[in-house]
Order: C-alpha cells, then structure tokens, then sequence
C-alpha cells in the first residue's frame, strides 16, 4: 500500500491516499477538482498547468505527488481574495493577454512566481520566468505587458490602482465601437473556470480511447475485439459495424471514414474506440485489439502522387481538385516582358498546436437524443455530422459549445464527437473523451504542404504584365477542407497586385499524410510566400526599390483582382504599404546604428498579403442573431458565432451596445448552443465579424423600435418622445420620468408580450468563380465578384543573422493591417500579434513531419512552435478603410497577418547575407549549410 502524502493546497491541509505515484497536475483535478491547472501536453512542453509549489513556478505534469511531502502548493483558484481578483489577473484582463485563455492560468501563475520575488522584471527576466509557458495565439506581446501592469500595480497602491483600471474600463465601455472594453470572457478566463470540454464531470461517465492504424497506408483484413471487450471495465467497444448512419464525416464532401473499416489512409485513422471506467482501462484495452493488415506502399509527397504510375489513395485517382484562373493573353505578355523572374518553391505542412486537446462531454437523454458539450468552430455543421453519422434527426443532438483552447481552422470537423455520441448512445451513461497530445497530433488536419512554381513578366519601368503559377497542394487522405483551400491558392497566388495576364493552377492531391483542412490563412498563405519572394527578386532584377515595385503595382478601389472582380471601397492595401514602409525605414536605420558582432549581420525585407472575407463563390454565407430583453433588465444577444478567443462574443455585444444606445456592460452574450441560438454557420474564413456582426446590429436596431414601440403604447405618448439611454432606461422626454429596462421586462410580461427580435443576415451577392477572367460583352461586372470583401497587410522585418551559427534572430515586425473599423483596437492587435508569432515559426521553425509508422513530430517541442524568447518587438498599425456593408465599418481581419510574416522574413535574411532561401522552415541547420557553401 503507497503512503499516504501530505502536503498544502491553497492554504488548505490536503492528503493524497490514493495511489500517490500519480502526477500533481492529475491529484488536483482529479481528486481535488481544481480544474484551472489545464492539462495541454502532460509532457512539460505547455506550461498550462503551471503551479507554485514552494514559492518555485513548476510543472504540476511532471511532479509525482509521491516527492512532495510537505509542500505548499498555489493554483490559479488560491490566489483571488474575497472574490476579487488578483492585480495580475486584473493586469491580464486590462493588457488584453487573454485570448483563448486555456494557457493563461498557467502564464498567470509563472507570473506570480515572479513577481513575488521581483516587482521590477526587465523583459529578459519575464522571458526566462516564462520559457516553459507557451501560447499560441497572443504573440506574447500582450503577456509581457500584463506581466509590468501587474508589477505597476503591486508597486503602487493596489486598491487605488484598481479603481483607476475600473473607471478607464467603465469610460472605454462607454464609448463602445472602436473602443477596447474588458473581454466579456476574460474574468472567468483568468480565475480558470471550469469551462472547457474536459473541465466538465458528471455521475457514471465512462471514458474513451482510439485505437488508431498502425500503418500510414493498408487494407484491413480483420479487427478481433474479443478479448478488449472482456477487459475490466470496459463498456463497449466500438467498431465501424455498430455506426447507424453513414460512416463518414465531412464539412464540404463526407469522405473520412469515422472508423476504418477496409482501409487505412493515414497514421490517424482511427479503428475502434473503447469505452470503459477509467482512462487507463480504456487504454489497456485498447492493447487488446488484434487488427490484421495487408500493408501499402505509402506516398508522403504530393509530388510522388501526381506521377503516372503512382499508387490511387482514392478510386477516383489522386488528383481531389483543380482550379483555373485564366486572363488576358499569358504567352503574348511573357514575349513582350523586359524582364523575367521565376522559381519554385516549397512550404511544409504545419501543426494547428491549439493549446486545448480535443475533448468532448456527452450525456444521453431520456428521449434518445444527446447533449453534447465540446469545442467546435461551428455548432450547427457539427450537429449536422455527428446526426449524420448516429441515423439521429439534428433536432435529437444538442450541441452546447464550450469555449475552443485555440482552433485556427483545425476544429472544422469532427475528431472524438460521433464516437462519444454513440457510445453514450449503446451504454445510457455520460461519456467523456479527451485526446491527449500525441494522439491530437496524430488524428488532426495540418496547413497543406505546397510545392509552387511562379513566374513574373514585368517592363522596364516596374509594371507587372504576365503572371503564372502552379501550386501543387498535398491535401492528406481525406478531402476535410482541401477544396476551397486549394481555391484559394490559386485565385490570390498574385498576391494584392492588378495583373493583366494570368494562368494560375492550384492541384489538391491525395497523400497518405494527415487530412490538410483550414488553416489561418485557407491556402492564401503558401502562395504569399512564394508571390513576395517572386516580388523582392523582381525588384532587383529590375533595379527597383520594393516598395516601388508594390506600390506602382497594387490594387486599389476601381482596380480589378486576377479573377476580374473590380474592387470597390474598402481597399486599404497602400496604406498598409506606405505606413510600413516608413516605420521600417526608422527602425532599419536604428539597428544599423547599434555596434555589431562581425559575424553579424542585420537585414530588412518587406512583404504584403490580401485576403477575402467570407466564403464567397455564391455559397450560402448568412448568420444569424437574436436580442431579447431579459429579467435583469438586461439584453441577451443569441449567436451561432464562436468565440475562439478572438473575441467575436465582445465584439458582438459592442454592436448591440452601440446600435441599442446603452452600455457595453449591459449585454450578456449568448453563443452557438443549438438549442437556444439561430445557426451563424462556420466561424471561418475570416466572417464573422462581417456577417454575425451585421445581424446583431439590425437585430439590436429592431429590438430598439420594439420597446420604444412598447412603451409608446404603455404610457399613451408618441414614440418620438422617448429614448433610450445609456443606462438602459426608457425616457420620457416630456415629463422627465425613467422606466430602467427591468421595469419594461415586467411590464412587458403583464402584457404577454415578449420584447425579442431576430434577424438573419445576408451579405453582398457572390457569384462562382469564372475560370476565363476576362470581361466578356454582355456579362456585368457584378458577375466577376467572388467574394464580397478583401482585407490587406503589409509587414516589415528587421532581423540578425550570425553567420557562424546560422542563428537567425528576428529583431522586430512592423505589421500594418487593414481591417475596416476595429470593433475593439486591442483585440485586433491581439490578433496580430498572434499572427505574427504563428508566421515566424512558418518562417524559421515549424514543420509537420510522418513517416510510414509513426508521427516524427509527435509532441509540442519537436514541431517548433515559437516560445516567447522567439518573439521580437512587434509593432502594429491598424490601417482603418472602412467598408461601406460591414456593421459599423467593420471587416474581417484574422487570418491575413500570418501571410507576410514569413516572406518578408527571408527576404531580410537575403538583403542580410545575400543568400536566398525557396523553402521553409529555414533552421539554423540549413542556413548554415548555405553560409558554408
């Protein structure tokens, strides 16, 4: 029997009978339910379940209770007093370091340590104290900043500061757009709140585990699950044969199989899916499933599979999508260009590394429907598969979303959500799945892998005349969301550039690596890269600054995209450019000033991007919202948009705040519950904003009329001697009296009447793309638009490369984007910031890699995400060209700044050492290999 341990908790006296060989980071959720240590890796390589343990910020994963005898332990619940928050929790909130907020208890707790020792940090004693905390959205930028708010406001006195912090948020709430008010999820972000997916328990719940293919390409001659189902513990166990509907899954085309049954395509194919007590039993049996294979030869390249003699990973052949772009006269154009540029050139494939698992809570219903609480960008597609798959009618299965621990495109489809639903289904018990890490990497779509050929035809005085492209894209086994990012790759491979002579073709090709979907950036990203890199040698073969070159060329409003659509307002492209352009030639001049090693060497470079916002193409692209007068006398605003920590919840009440004339702080915010919310669709592609947006204000304009209305009628006056202000009251402007909306509600309930309205938003008409761009008599330019809204950036880096080591250090990014109005600036630079971050790893260190048997990047270190010791000085400016349908001006920014992060980066190492790089990652490894030839 292991001894029993004692040790502080909180300030509490806590025993761990049990056995005591488990982790700390498993005793305190586990048997203490202190579920705001969240687990990300369970390997040390996340810092989310950071702990004070002894006055020491450490690891809570990689701490047997069984070594802590005696030690006082602090976590994110211990260190509100009273209710109140922390100054550190305070400072995260009020320096917008708060996005998805699954990796914040564990940055808030590294900060503790730190500022319990030091309330005067330099940047380089916060950079080490969290050099085992990452985060993949903020871009660090804004944590480092909380972090000296919090020492300021430790420093001072804390109460007064406090007060001071509340009356700045109470004036930003109430100028609302265009302001920045406290996040509306941040509180119960920073207490670390039982709100994820695997934060929720219940009675009786069974838990789940895969057994995944052991091969990356095979036929499945036999599953025996015999000896797994008699293994103790075990429930059920499931296999392809007890799905009752299709078994298959698929946002845009269902092709995955939801267990593979004949065959297996890739290392995450998962196989059968145990049920059992524990997650350990589960695990052991899974061992226990005997699967015969007949091996494959597998294709890891999408290049291999495009060959004539390659092995069909699907019947149809291997080639999943081709798009077109044809304009003007390509050959003519290339005979009469000055001059040519081309190359080719490769991105690899790329890990989502969302902070949160994936993870599910399911609990079957009396009726035979199920509710299911999980993190999704789409509550109503997903409640559409998973019915799909269970033979149920969507009206039998209840999503409720509990919030995303980050996404990035990479939780559009589902992953442990119809396998849970049925297992819950066959057992009549709640069932809880969680992946853990490897298994996340191993089952998860990636960034699609392109190999890209460009070439440029310019005359002498800089005007681009002919473009081709031709991007192959290794979109995985499965079609998941290849086919509009394969779209993508070719309808804005020129980058934000008015060309009049194109071919571009973008090829999806099957392989048998992981699924490539969504991904920041939808397929834009890769052929920015290879487009800006294609633009900086063009501007030296022509003897042209590169900013010129991008200025003579770019699109502006009246101007027409290489698919013929001619943009109207809204296009802010050159003043990304120029605002950049002037802040990196003041940066660049004082980086060259500084005294530098000799084997330093300092580069600039430059890059732009653009964009669509929305899907476009003529598809269905609405969203919807509901607002309501409830019993508090406040308004609930109902969405189907998710919040994945980009703030699209905060943003919405600001709409409706600002469209209904009363305080930010007076709208509770309602999202994508299926039960209770109109569908918003998929939060993707950069929409919602634009169109969840432009539903909450009209919905908040009518609900307006309604009490206005409701009130006339009430108090025998005319409407237009009431108003509302911002204290949500109704006021008699006659007679001076006040109505606070919570005596509307009443008296709007002894009337029967419910104050509520709902609309659905329609944006500008689309139309599919046409292969021929070219205006064609008798077809109206109305035709030609594919997307209702572009936005655009620019960015500047500055970086230090040594070239005895191959280092490269990136010293700062200059980031100009084009958003529209900005809702909330500092969510916008958040979103920035954390593109910035995301586009440095593409640059200089990601890179997803499998082989025949096993995943080689298995684990958040080994695929390179950025830490913050990475992270340069960022500056960003937020470019305000308002679009004239958005709501309040406003337009999509999310996805576009990664673009030009990675190409202006090694356009920098070129203008550094000379030495051009065509492929990404470019490590230390291979820029030194080139220095040294």
């Amino acid at each position: 029997m292991s001894k029993s341990i004692s040790l502080m908790v909180n300030g509490e006296s806590r025993t761990a009978g049990h056995p005591s060989s488990i982790t700390l980071l498993e005793f305190l959720r586990n048997y203490l339910g202190l579920m705001g240590t969240k687990n990300g890796c369970a390997k040390g390589h996340c810092g989310a379940c950071m702990v004070i343990v002894n006055g020491e910020a450490k690891r809570a994963c990689l701490l047997r209770v069984n070594k802590l005898e005696g030690a006082v332990i602090e976590t994110i619940e211990g260190i509100s007093q009273a209710g109140e928050l922390h100054p550190i929790q305070q400072a995260f909130i009020d320096a917008g370091a708060v996005q998805c907020g699954f990796c914040t208890p564990g940055m808030i707790m590294s900060a503790k340590a730190l500022l319990d020792k030091n309330l005067n940090p330099s940047d380089e004693q916060i950079k080490e104290a969290f050099k085992h905390n990452l985060c993949r959205c903020t871009g660090y930028v804004k944590i480092i900043h909380a972090v000296k708010l919090a020492a300021k406001m430790l420093r001072k006195n804390k109460e007064a500061t406090l007060k001071m912090e509340a009356a700045a948020d109470q004036a930003a709430a109430k100028a609302i757009v265009g302001a920045s008010p406290r996040k509306i999820d941040a509180r119960d972000k920073v207490k670390g709140a039982p709100i994820y997916a695997d934060d929720y328990v219940m009675e009786n719940i069974l838990y789940g585990k895969f057994l995944f293919s052991e091969h990356a390409h095979a036929h499945i001659v036999s599953i025996d699950t015999s000896e797994a189902q008699k293994s103790e513990g075990v429930a059920v166990v499931l296999t392809a044969r007890d799905i009752p509907g299709e078994n298959n899954f698929g946002l845009i085309v269902p092709q995955q199989p939801v267990l593979a049954d004949k065959r297996v395509r890739y290392l995450g194919d998962a196989i059968a899916a145990v049920f059992a007590e524990t997650p350990e039993l589960a695990e052991e049996a899974v061992k226990k499933i005997k699967v015969e294979y007949k091996v494959l030869p597998a294709v890891f390249s999408a290049m291999e599979s495009l060959k004539e003699n390659a092995l069909l990973i699907h019947e149809e052949g291997n080639i999943m999508h081709h798009v077109k772009v044809r304009k003007g006269d390509i050959e003519k154009a290339f005979a009469e260009a000055d001059v040519i540029v081309e190359g080719e050139y490769y991105t690899p494939a790329v890990e989502h590394a969302y902070l949160e698992p994936e993870s599910c809570l399911v609990r079957p219903e009396a009726d035979g429907s199920v509710t299911i609480w999980t993190g999704s960008q789409g509550s109503f597609p997903f409640r559409k598969m998973i019915a799909r798959s269970l033979a149920l009618d969507e009206e039998k299965v209840r999503i409720i979303y509990t919030p995303c621990g980050g996404a990035f495109g990479g939780k559009e489809e589902p992953t442990v959500q119809i396998q849970s639903a049925l297992a819950a289904l066959k057992t009549g018990r709640p069932v809880k799945m969680v992946l853990t890490r490897e298994e996340s990497i191993r089952i998860s779509t990636k960034r699609h892998a392109e190999h890209i050929y460009m070439k440029h035809g310019a005359t002498r005085d800089g005007r681009i005349i002919a473009f081709e492209s031709r991007a192959v894209c290794d979109t995985g086994a499965y079609i998941s969301l290849g086919k509009p990012v394969v779209f993508r790759s070719a309808v804005v491979a020129s980058g934000p550039y008015e060309i009049a002579n194109v071919k571009a073709d973008s090829y999806g090709v099957y392989t048998n690596n992981n699924p490539a979907g969504a991904f920041r950036g939808f397929g834009s990203t890769q052929v920015a890269f290879a487009s800006e890199l294609q633009m900086d040698k063009l501007a030296e073969k022509l003897g042209i600054d590169p900013v010129q070159l991008r200025r003579l060329n770019g699109l502006t409003e009246g101007k027409a995209t290489i698919t013929g659509q001619v943009l109207g307002k809204g296009v802010g492209y050159l003043e990304t450019l120029d605002r950049t352009a002037k802040e990196l030639e003041a940066a660049a001049a004082r980086y060259k000033k500084q005294p530098l090693a000799p084997s330093k060497k300092i580069g600039i470079g430059i890059a732009s991007s653009y964009k669509n916002v929305g899907l476009g193409t003529g598809k269905p692209d609405g969203a919807g919202a509901v607002t309501e007068l409830n019993h508090k006398g406040r308004v609930t605003v109902k969405i189907g948009a998710i919040d994945m920590g980009q703030g699209s919840d905060t943003a919405m009440a600001q709409i409706a705040a600002a469209a209904l004339g009363i305080e930010y702080e007076l709208i509770d915010v309602l999202s994508s519950d299926t039960a209770l919310c109109p569908d918003g669709e998929m939060t993707t592609a950069s929409r919602q904003t634009y169109v969840t947006g432009n539903a909450v204000k009209a919905a908040a304009e009518i609900l307006k009329d309604k009490i206005l209305d409701f009130m006339a009628g009430q108090l025998g006056t005319g409407k237009d001697s009431l108003q509302i202000d911002q204290q949500g009251r109704v006021m008699n402007i006659k007679d001076s009296r006040a109505y606070d909306f919570s005596q509307v509600f009443q008296m709007a309930q002894e009337n029967n009447i419910e104050l509520k309205a709902d609309y659905h938003y329609l944006p500008p008409k689309t139309y599919p793309h046409r292969e021929c761009s070219d205006h064609e008599p008798g077809v109206s330019l109305e035709e030609y638009n594919i997307h209702y809204a572009y936005c655009f950036g620019t960015q500047g880096a500055i970086v230090e490369v040594d070239t005895e080591t191959g280092d490269v250090k990136v010293l700062e990014i200059i980031a100009a984007q084009d958003v529209g109005t900005a809702i909330h600036p500092q969510n916008v630079e958040g979103q920035i910031e954390g593109s910035v971050a995301m586009g440095i790893g593409y640059a200089l260190s990601e890179e997803y890699i499998v082989d025949e048997s096993k995943v080689v990047t298995d684990n958040l270190k080994k695929i390179g995400v950025p830490m913050i010791d990475s992270i340069p000085e960022i500056k960003t400016i937020i470019v305000e060209e308002e679009d004239p349908e958005g709501p309040y001006g406003a337009k999509g920014m999310g996805e576009v700044p990664v673009n030009p992060t990675a190409p202006a980066i090694l356009n920098a190492i070129y203008n550094a050492v000379g030495i051009r790089f065509n492929k990404i990652p470019v490590t230390r490894k291979r820029l030194l290999e080139e220095l040294q030839k």
